[in-house]
């Protein structure tokens, strides 16, 4: 990726459901981040990162969508966000959307396809396993905490959700499932859009066998990271979206990656990496203790500890590419 692509924007996140409502019915919209393009413009804004606003019911702040091509009617229509897209560009400022690639809502009609027919075409765009006697296929926990595995109501088995049971994992091993999101990224940047902050996408790559782990928590589960994040082989994924979406569209993108070795960040930033810039949350949760129940426990640390997990993380990053800097 253009290693310099990005280095230059002043990007402002915008969550639109509480930044300002545009129709007085009490919810951030569209229009109400139109109201606003001015005022953003004064403070040197030169791109606005909008959080999701597709279609979705909402389970997980839009990071569930159910209608990659649709607008959520909370936020208003599409001709809001065609209107926002033009506007911005009249005053010299880019929209760069969320992104979500490792997982749909379970109402996206791709889902709701392989769920009413196991001979569907969309079947195999997501994970299904066979029970284990009645049990699920194995003891892996999801990052939100449960298992992993959610039963098909009527039949002896499970699909696979990294998150919410709501956010069934999509099969990055199907090549049909994968040209499909990327024709949905071009549609997006036909529009008019400068690129995109993808979420979760160290994701996207599973050791398929998905055994079972040691136990480590009172509900007897076993984190799923080992199997579903970081995994080998996901830079051949990497490389096929730099390759065929980002690279030709000439995309400002920004990784969402938590925990990426840095020995690996040549996947995901520089001249060869896939991604513009990339966040690294490697110095976020050293006060969790413990890699599989890290969202449980905490521990002591210091400001010392801090500093130089922060400096190493700035180092090493810019070694390689370029870090997403965040400022509150």
């Amino acid at each position: 990726m253009d290693s310099q692509k990005g280095k230059q924007e002043i990007v402002y996140q915008v969550y639109p459901k509480s930044f300002c409502d545009g129709n007085g019915d009490g919810i951030g919209d569209l229009r109400g981040i139109l109201k606003r393009l001015d005022y953003l413009n004064d403070l040197g804004v030169t791109v606005l990162w909008i959080c999701p606003v597709y279609a979705s019911p909402m389970d997980d702040n839009g990071y569930d969508i159910s209608d990659y091509y649709a607008v959520n009617p909370m936020f208003g229509t599409m001709e809001d966000l065609e209107k926002l897209i033009y506007e911005a560009g009249i005053r010299g400022m880019k929209i760069m959307m969320d992104l979500v690639l490792n997982h749909t809502s379970d109402e996206h009609l791709w889902f709701q396809n392989a769920l009413r027919d196991q001979k569907s075409r969309y079947r195999d765009y997501y994970i299904f396993k066979k029970s284990r006697e009645g049990r699920p296929p194995s003891n892996l926990r999801s990052v939100f905490g449960g298992s992993v595995w959610e039963p098909v109501e009527g039949a002896e088995e499970y699909y696979f959700h990294s998150f919410s049971k709501r956010q069934p994992d999509l099969n990055w091993e199907n090549e049909d499932m994968r040209k499909e999101l990327y024709e949905m990224i071009r549609w997006w940047m036909r529009k008019g859009i400068a690129g995109f902050r993808v979420d979760a996408i160290n994701f996207i790559k599973k050791d398929l066998r998905f055994p079972d782990g040691n136990p480590d928590g009172k509900d007897g589960l076993s984190g799923c990271f080992p199997y579903t994040r970081n995994v080998k082989g996901i830079e051949v994924f990497l490389g096929e979206l730099k390759n065929e979406v980002f690279d030709p569209l000439d995309c400002i993108t920004v990784s969402e990656a938590v925990d990426v070795p840095y020995s690996s960040l040549g996947d995901y930033i520089g001249e060869q990496g896939c991604f513009s810039m990339m966040f690294d949350f490697s110095y976020t949760n050293f006060d969790l203790e413990g890699k599989d129940e890290k969202w449980y426990k905490r521990k002591a640390w210091t400001a010392e500890e801090f500093r130089e997990l922060l400096f190493k993380s700035q180092e090493e990053i810019q070694k390689t590419g370029w870090p997403a800097c965040i400022s509150f």
